[in-house]
């Protein structure tokens, strides 16, 4: 999990993107393909974050790149199973700022 977090950030604030949290829940959806539910939210107390993640599927990029604004203490945003029909898909941090 650490990799969905820290790959991937050549475009990234590094001072935002330590405020980008993946965290994961137990769907019936997910839990049926052995997987759980990916979700991005933002940790940073007063400022709302623009997030582009990029997916992997298998380990490889599937040249689909995701945008999110998350609001400070906002609920996480799902992104979809850590397990689909075929394998394994992550999601990577590709670039990340302020947009407030």
């Amino acid at each position: 999990m650490l990799c969905l977090l820290l790959c991937g950030l050549a475009h990234a604030d590094e001072d935002a993107v330590r405020f980008v949290q993946f965290v994961q829940e137990p769907t019936a959806t997910c839990v049926a393909r052995n997987g759980q539910q990916i979700q991005v939210k933002n940790t940073h107390p007063t400022r709302s974050l623009r997030v582009w993640l990029d997916r992997m599927h298998m380990g490889v990029g599937t040249g689909d790149r995701s945008r999110s604004d998350l609001a400070p203490g906002g609920e996480p945003e799902p992104l979809g199973c850590s397990r689909n029909l075929n394998g394994v898909q992550e999601w990577r941090v590709a670039r990340v700022i302020y947009i407030n």
